[in-house]
């Protein structure tokens, strides 16, 4: 007896350790895919100069394709489970005979049954049951897929203008310092042909550089604004006109305000 008790203990104490190592994959896998996308993307709080977030957080709530994405997911997660309901089966016969009480007159007489069946144990039934729950649980995990597939697309696309719009920023005002200063020398250059220092031709060269010079800021200016609202409307939807204003509070920021 004394050697059984002690036989049964170790393997006891030698079980235990592995129940926190299940819990920990259970806990792994649950966090990695049984969390809906829809309770991932739900917005958090941002800082109201952080911009740049918001307008991924807006862009994810509100990209209609990302929007349609998910509610295939809800309505793949509204799915009810398969009933483990009794596989009952009912027969019903019908049918006449042909009757002759007493040696009398014949006669025909209807007659019917209804057999009902409950197997004890259906093996189609419960396969069937698994095979559906098997299709939706598919069916959820590649529309979740395609879901971040897809968000990742959008966030890129929507980074990758950002950058496009800063380089057109840093473009348009080095476009402005440059005006800046050869307006200044065609102010000085304008007092030297007063003073008789240079001559009035000097002013051509520097003039035509001045008119380039506006020219190419009007198009940096043009090229600024059709990407600000080409960005908002194709991937913010019918929200656009956020997106377009943090657009516009991410151009007209400068450096030091960065």
């Amino acid at each position: 007896m004394g050697e059984k008790r002690q036989k049964t203990t170790m393997s006891i104490r030698n079980w235990i350790p592995t129940v926190p190592v299940v819990l920990m994959l259970a806990v792994s896998f649950g966090a990695g895919f049984a969390q809906s996308p829809a309770k991932e993307d739900t917005p958090q709080q941002v800082p109201e100069n952080d911009y740049l977030q918001q307008m991924i957080e807006l862009v994810v709530e509100a990209n209609p394709s990302l929007q349609s994405q998910m509610n295939l997911i809800k309505e793949i997660e509204a799915v009810p489970e398969p009933a483990n309901s009794l596989d009952l089966t009912v027969n019903l016969t019908t049918g006449v005979e042909l009757e002759n009480p007493d040696g009398g007159e014949r006669s025909l007489a209807p007659i019917g049954s209804i057999e009902l069946g409950l197997p004890l144990y259906s093996w189609a039934k419960k396969r069937k049951t698994a095979l559906d729950k098997l299709i939706t649980q598919k069916d959820l995990s590649k529309a979740t897929q395609d879901y971040y597939h897809l968000k990742n697309t959008v966030v890129s696309d929507l980074l990758a203008r950002v950058d496009k719009l800063g380089s057109l920023k840093n473009e348009l005002d080095g476009q402005k310092n440059l005006l800046s200063l050869l307006q200044f020398n065609l102010d000085a250059l304008k007092k030297q042909v007063e003073a008789g220092i240079a001559s009035p031709s000097d002013l051509w060269a520097i003039s035509e550089r001045v008119m380039s010079t506006e020219t190419k800021i009007a198009t940096f200016l043009s090229k600024i604004d059709i990407l600000k609202r080409e960005t908002a409307v194709n991937l913010a939807g019918t929200r656009w006109p956020e997106l377009l204003q943090m657009l516009d509070q991410v151009v007209s920021q400068t450096p030091a305000q960065e």
